[in-house]
């Protein structure tokens, strides 16, 4: 379906909202990459994907994790990470030895990389055959934009059971943000509620921009699909009530209708 917004205008209301990012750049390409993805089918899944991005990297396609240590974040690596990063992820000071889950064919551990820091063997597996991708050999992989966003795309539509499931159904994260179960959304992503009231804050701010700015030729053929399902529906009632009353005029109605309203 994709979410076509006037990409100038959406970032000028979040500017006016008092909102910042470091990746203006990296952000307008998530909107154009937001026009084509059939992943997003209404305006609260590209707001969330967009309040999630924010938390995660600040809207940055190409961020990975400590980056800051090694210089200005958000900037590709040649090879490696600068010795720094490697320390920390090999540290197991507050967390776990990277090193220890698992490396790819460089040689380096699967640590947060991307749009939305995705981290773990598990998820550069899952979700680098579910874009198509061997992000399991190569990590790196998901620090190119296209596929970065594809990641997100896909991390958050992708239906979970477990604690994810309403009324006995499979919920993605995009399914639980329009449900409301905002907390769920969260924990869907992050595992836990760290970053929950910023996501949730982003998210809200995201909605009103993206409907304030949605593509007018879009709004149009909305506008225009509502009225005609109306009109259709109308119709139908009014024809079935007017035969049933005997008022309509004779005539022969085609085969079709006959099978629908005799």
């Amino acid at each position: 379906m994709g979410i076509v917004v006037n990409i100038d205008n959406a970032i000028e209301e979040y500017k006016k909202s008092g909102k910042k990012t470091a990746f203006e750049n990296s952000l307008r390409q998530v909107l154009e990459f937001a026009k084509d993805d059939i992943n997003l089918k209404s305006v609260s899944d590209l707001a969330y994907l967009l309040a999630t991005a924010k938390v995660e990297s600040d809207y940055s396609l190409q961020r990975w994790e400590s980056d800051y240590q090694c210089g200005k974040a958000g900037v590709p690596y040649k090879d490696a990470p600068c010795q720094k990063a490697l320390d920390y992820y090999r540290s197991s000071d507050g967390k776990r030895n990277y090193y220890n889950m698992g490396t790819d064919m460089k040689g380096l551990p699967y640590f947060g990389r991307g749009l939305i820091q995705l981290t773990g063997e598990g998820n550069y597996d899952k979700y680098g055959k579910l874009i198509g991708v061997d992000l399991l050999n190569n990590g790196d992989k998901a620090l190119i934009p296209k596929n970065s966003y594809k990641i997100a795309s896909i991390f958050l539509s992708n239906k979970r059971g477990g604690i994810y499931k309403k009324n006995g159904e499979k919920q993605n994260t995009f399914d639980l943000a329009r449900l409301g179960d905002l907390t769920l959304a969260r924990k869907s992503v992050n595992g836990g509620t760290n970053g929950l009231n910023e996501t949730n804050k982003y998210y809200e701010l995201w909605k009103n921009i993206i409907e304030n700015n949605l593509d007018s030729k879009k709004k149009i053929k909305i506008v225009l699909g509502i009225g005609i399902v109306v009109l259709l529906v109308a119709g139908t009632i009014t024809f079935i009530y007017l035969k049933k009353k005997g008022k309509l005029p004779n005539f022969k109605l085609p085969s079709f209708f006959k099978k629908v309203f005799s």
